[in-house]
């Protein structure tokens, strides 16, 4: 009997009878009225704050002028996550990838943040990128002495180190900047111990942009002394004559390089360099080292301290002139029966490099000088050909043939 009746039992009028549609829907209704109610419950909050902006990409030669730093970010989120949020993970950056120096460029600033959050604003969305070329300049460090040393001192034993530092910063900053100096106090002069001074700018107008150096401060080491005032000059050697025509002076080196000379200091600031006695060059031709007398300075009142000598070292090097020769003849090589063909041009202007003594009487026979055109292997005319030279003698040199080329036709 039950079976009988499962099997009457009709499922596709049971699920669409108005009596069971009503209690899905009402279910579905439910359902969702759940859904909503434990969404608003989850509480969203908003948060505004700053970050650091980032520079990607950014060529290591290149700096920015004048650039962001910071932009302002709101996000939103639950409380849940908004208290757990590591605020490190919400990054600024702007893509600076291929841009090159020397031009301004506005880009869009991009956010990373994590999927659990959603972003509301960046402000601002973009900015202006002013890409200048950085460059590192090596400058020595100068002193630059109190104006109100005692009468009847002076200083002496000065020594900064390093001597130079290197200078960083935008091309046209750098390019403003005369010197770097130190300025020593009497005070510190007189300690006559190590100090360690800070280092300034001399510079013709204000930077641009951000310019550093490689070292603050240098150690500076001086002390006032008693007496003149001394000061080192470098040493100049004096020439006196005409060298062998085929060479000249190619360096004039000194030992000492500089001396030193003491008196007023207005009478020290006219002395520029210590002469040494004139040194006769006549006729020389080969490299000469010599002792040669200083001469005290002509200023009256300054006198030459220590060094009353110095080595003189002159080198020389050959001097070459050139002469251009017209009208030598191309000869044909390489062939048994040259005149079987012709050649244009027939001739080719030279130019050979000799010492002066020598290139002024050049004599294109005496010193074997010939053009001529290599003809082997050729067999069919016309054809185009380089000229080419040689020089018997060991003392001259082909340094140019003008035409270059000629052409070889048959004899007619």
């Amino acid at each position: 009997m039950k079976k009988h009746a499962l099997k009457n039992f009709d499922l596709d009028k049971f699920l669409t009878s108005p009596l069971v549609l009503w209690a899905i829907s009402i279910t579905i209704a439910v359902g969702m009225w759940l859904y909503v109610t434990g969404i608003e419950e989850r509480e969203y909050i908003n948060r505004k704050f700053s970050v650091q902006l980032e520079y990607r990409g950014l060529d290591s030669q290149a700096i920015l002028r004048g650039k962001l730093s910071e932009v302002d970010i709101e996000i939103r989120a639950t409380e849940e996550v908004m208290t757990r949020l590591d605020y490190d993970s919400v990054r600024a950056y702007v893509d600076a990838r291929n841009l090159l120096p020397g031009k301004r460029y506005t880009v869009n600033i991009n956010v990373e943040y994590p999927d659990n959050i959603m972003l509301i604003s960046c402000f601002p969305s973009q900015t202006t990128l002013d890409i200048v070329r950085q460059v590192t300049r090596l400058m020595t460090v100068e002193t630059v002495l109190p104006q109100d040393i005692p009468e009847g001192y002076y200083i002496e034993g000065v020594e900064i180190i390093p001597k130079e530092v290197g200078i960083k910063g935008a091309e046209d900053d750098l390019a403003k900047i005369g010197s770097v100096r130190v300025t020593p106090t009497i005070e510190e002069l007189q300690d006559g111990t190590d100090n360690l001074l800070p280092l300034k700018f001399d510079q013709s107008e204000p930077f641009e942009g951000i310019v550093t150096k490689e070292l603050e401060q240098v150690r500076f080491r001086g002390s006032l002394a008693r007496g003149l005032p001394r000061k080192r000059v470098p040493v100049n050697a004096r020439l006196a004559g005409r060298l062998d025509p085929d060479y000249e002076v190619k360096s004039i080196t000194t030992d000492p390089s500089d001396v030193q000379i003491e008196g007023k200091s207005e009478d020290l600031a006219k002395v520029e360099t210590v002469d040494t006695e004139v040194i006769e060059i006549s006729m020389m031709n080969t490299d000469s080292v010599m002792i040669a007398p200083l001469r005290q300075p002509e200023v009256e009142g300054v006198t030459l301290t220590g060094a009353s000598s110095a080595r003189v070292s002159i080198q020389l090097s050959e001097v070459r002139a050139e002469k251009m020769i017209s009208h030598i003849p191309v000869e044909l090589r390489g062939t048994a029966r040259p005149h079987e063909w012709s050649c244009a041009p027939s001739s080719v202007t030279v130019t050979v490099e000799g010492r002066p003594s020598m290139i002024e009487n050049f004599d294109a026979e005496k010193a074997g000088l010939k053009a001529f055109a290599d003809m082997t292997n050729i067999f069919m005319t016309p054809v185009t050909l380089p000229v080419r030279t040689e020089v018997a003698s060991g003392d001259f040199r082909v340094v140019r043939t003008e035409p270059q080329n000629i052409t070889v036709s048959s004899a007619q």
